[in-house]
């Protein structure tokens, strides 16, 4: 289901900023920026479709629209993200900044659009969840970059807002475009799948010793946190280069080191058990929905 739900979302993508985008180079630029954002696939896009399912929407090919519209709010958020995040440089949009984020705005603006004009009779809701969820997760997406969240606590509360708002903006616009008497619990399973999905990002970030290593960028994650609030002498370099008195070549030679001690301190161990905490209140969500067993499995691959 997925894989052809990806298909019917691209074809719409496609046709959307082919329509709607008058100016031929933005047009030219936009389908290029999507192509290269297809290769991961449009899981929010394919989320807001299974719940429009679940909960009987009337046959139409207009939900594929609109799943459009939020994978448009997902590029330009991810685009803004690369662009505050310093993370762009093997982007399509890295050689062109000032004509990315014209697009980026541009985007914004269709998704809203497009949802307007179809013809779902809760499509007002649609965009008033979609502007809510959009927003928490700009205040979430504040909270990272100013790199506050010290505390498990402060930076579940973050993960949340910034990813989990995404996930739930996708799964909501979904259900409230099939009935407005969709349940309560949507809300509190989707923001625990982006938690999820960020944590799982965490633990593959730590491994991986490139540009985009979070500890190499002084960035607080769940293993970091654990790893810094253990007492060990042997880390004390790793604190002494947060607070800028040692060089990022300090780290780089402790790799091996450092990547010993997020196993041996349990900072891994006890990210998954985070994590495995998360997966098993959403699943225990999910087991309060009276929603038939098929759409049940569906989720439960993006929760496990």
């Amino acid at each position: 289901m997925g894989s052809a739900n990806s298909g019917m979302i691209r074809k719409s993508l496609d046709y959307m900023i082919s329509e709607q985008i008058k100016q031929h180079e933005l047009k030219e630029q936009l389908i290029r920026y999507v192509d290269y954002q297809s290769n991961k696939g449009f899981p929010f896009g394919e989320l807001l479709i299974l719940h429009y399912n679940m909960f009987n929407g009337i046959k139409t090919e207009e939900i594929y629209s609109v799943a459009a519209a939020v994978e448009m709010l997902i590029l330009s958020f991810d685009m803004l993200d690369d662009f505050e995040d310093d993370d762009c440089k093997d982007k399509p949009w890295s050689m062109e900044p000032n004509l990315a984020l014209n697009a980026t705005t541009a985007l914004l603006f269709l998704c809203t659009s497009i949802i307007r004009n179809t013809g779902f009779k809760n499509k007002d809701q649609g965009i008033s969840i979609l502007s809510e969820y959009a927003l928490q997760s700009i205040t979430g997406q504040h909270k990272d970059l100013l790199n506050i969240c010290r505390s498990e606590e402060e930076y579940i509360q973050m993960t949340i807002e910034k990813s989990g708002s995404l996930v739930a903006l996708a799964c909501e616009v979904g259900s409230v475009l099939a009935t407005e008497d969709y349940p309560v619990e949507i809300e509190t399973y989707s923001t625990y799948i982006g938690l999820i999905g960020q944590i799982t990002n965490d633990l593959a970030d730590i491994k991986t010793w490139n540009e985009k290593n979070d500890l190499l960028n002084k960035k607080f994650s769940l293993p970091i946190l654990y790893l810094l609030n253990y007492k060990d002498k042997e880390l004390n370099f790793i604190h002494e280069y947060y607070a800028d008195q040692v060089e990022k070549s300090e780290i780089l030679k402790n790799q091996e080191l450092i990547s010993a001690k997020f196993v041996e301190t349990g900072a891994i161990a006890y990210s998954e058990v985070i994590k495995k905490i998360y997966q098993g209140k959403a699943i225990d969500v999910l087991k309060k929905l009276a929603i038939e067993q098929h759409y049940i499995e569906c989720l439960l691959k993006y929760i496990n």
